[in-house]
């Protein structure tokens, strides 16, 4: 069978770095104080200000009004916000802080800062300002400048660019009936005619029962098989045909998707020592756990 992964590989493991990244960062919000990256960036945009209208954090976050109406339910129900009517308009509901607020955003701030600390340790010098500056500019080009602005240090704008990497692989995965792991785990055993299951663990830092499901979740869509390996207890896989044409789509969209976020940079010196970079902190990361 033809090599599936030449000539996409630097588009597919930038992507499931970002992505890992981002779950992470999902992860240890939860873990705080169950909360989401979400929820975050509205208590950061209405803290320290005049009472806003729910559909004005919606267009400073850039998200559809519907996520934002959750999110504020969920944070006027843990008392972070209080929710009012306006005196002009009745149909208009007005966000503010409180101070329980105030607390919850500081403690999900340096949680988040925590794990940007973990994640860009490996960048220094010159290094990491040239990183900080591929993920401003993907702010940039996101029209999140503001957002990004309100905290002004370099884990907002790489947070920002991990959540919109992983969002729109999210969407990209769902146009075939796969989800995010699903996703990164036929691109990474299409990178090679047959992957041992330790190779791919070790690639996606996953768990076994992770992968395992995984994996036969894509056996049973008909996109890969299970090969015997040179020992009975060791298990390879490989694509089928129908999984090389999708995991060739599937990185050509991601490939696409990353080109139009980094623009020029996308496939540059930096952009590469950068996603180096990003892999060894998340390679580190997944060891002391």
């Amino acid at each position: 069978m033809e090599r599936a992964g030449e000539g996409w590989s630097d588009g597919s493991d930038a992507a499931l770095v970002f992505d890992r990244w981002m779950r992470i960062i999902t992860s240890r919000l939860r873990a705080e104080r169950e909360s989401t990256i979400n929820q975050f960036w509205m208590l950061l945009v209405t803290s320290g200000k005049p009472a806003m209208p729910v559909a004005a954090a919606a267009n400073i976050l850039e998200l559809n009004y519907t996520t934002i109406a959750e999110c504020t339910a969920q944070l006027v129900s843990v008392g972070a916000l209080e929710k009012t009517k306006s005196e002009d308009d009745s149909r208009c509901a007005l966000i503010t802080t409180t101070k329980a607020g105030e607390h919850l955003m500081d403690t999900l701030d340096r949680c988040l800062v925590s794990v940007a600390k973990d994640a860009l340790a490996p960048l220094e010098g010159e290094r990491r300002v040239q990183g900080l500056r591929l993920f401003y500019e993907v702010c940039v080009r996101l029209g999140k400048k503001r957002m990004a602005g309100n905290l002004v240090r370099g884990d907002s704008v790489f947070i920002i660019t991990c959540q919109q990497i992983a969002v729109e692989f999210g969407h990209l995965c769902r146009q075939y009936r796969l989800n995010e792991i699903q996703g990164h785990t036929l691109l990474a055993i299409g990178q090679s005619e047959c992957a041992s299951m330790k190779a791919l663990r070790k690639k996606l830092c996953l768990d076994a029962p992770t992968l395992s499901r995984a994996v036969s979740r894509l056996v049973e869509r008909g996109f890969a098989k299970r090969v015997e390996g040179a020992s009975r207890r060791e298990t390879n896989v490989a694509l089928t045909a129908s999984g090389l044409q999708c995991a060739s789509s599937l990185a050509e969209e991601t490939d696409s998707m990353l080109a139009r976020l980094f623009a020029d940079d996308y496939g540059s010196p930096t952009f590469r020592q950068t996603v180096s970079a990003l892999r060894a902190s998340l390679e580190e990361y997944a060891r002391q756990r």
